[in-house]
């Protein structure tokens, strides 16, 4: 009986020891447009939402990748990569997306804005088809990732409100059927300039997402 008890005793102290040691650190993955990308004015800025987080949270930090374009980044752009798998290079270090996605343990989304932007008389109809094909990648996406994910909603960069209230509404019950974090930056407005956040509207965006939650 001794014995038993002492096996016991074992078990739990290294149980304990494992569980106070694992590595409980977060592996951020940003993955999107221009706005995870970061440009102010059309220039490519240092603080762009993805970099503010990742210096938020550094502590916490074990990773950090940002993939993401500048240049007319589309969600069927996104769809492809992810479903071919394509390859970047992020510092020193090359990466498949499929494989960024299942380590993430925390990622962040922003992606849609160019199909709005490039898009000629957008309608409602338009909206639709959009945000059908965004669904369609978030059902993609947590085929390899089952954690947090934030998605970032729309500003009105075309100027026309009751269609960008129209998408987020849409979006937000998207978002919640696919178990993913819909981040409002509707008010991102007050921080333009020529189309594109100032480095306060970087802030705000930053401000809206809080992992802790």
């Amino acid at each position: 009986m001794k014995k038993v008890l002492f096996l016991i005793l074992v078990f739990l102290i290294t149980f304990l020891i494992y569980y106070f040691n694992i590595d409980k650190k977060i592996y951020y993955v940003s993955i999107g447009d221009f706005l995870a990308n970061g440009i102010n004015n059309e220039e490519k800025i240092d603080n762009n939402y993805s970099d503010n987080i990742k210096n938020k949270y550094n502590k916490k930090l074990k990773n950090y990748v940002n993939y993401s374009y500048i240049d007319d980044y589309r969600v069927m752009d996104l769809i492809n990569d992810i479903n071919y798998n394509k390859q970047v290079t992020y510092g020193d270090l090359e990466y498949k997306i499929q494989n960024l996605l299942i380590k993430a343990n925390l990622l962040t989304l922003s992606i849609g804005m160019n199909d709005l932007i490039y898009k000629k008389n957008i309608d409602y109809d338009y909206v639709d088809n959009l945000l059908e094909d965004i669904e369609n990648l978030l059902i993609l996406i947590r085929k390899y990732n089952k954690d947090k994910i934030y998605f970032l909603g729309f500003y009105d960069i075309i100027n026309n409100e009751s269609i960008i209230k129209y998408a987020n509404k849409k979006l937000y019950n998207i978002c919640n059927k696919n178990k993913i974090k819909f981040v409002d930056i509707s008010e991102l407005n007050k921080y333009i300039e020529n189309g594109y956040p100032t480095n306060e509207g970087y802030l705000y965006i930053t401000n809206q997402i809080n992992f802790t939650k």
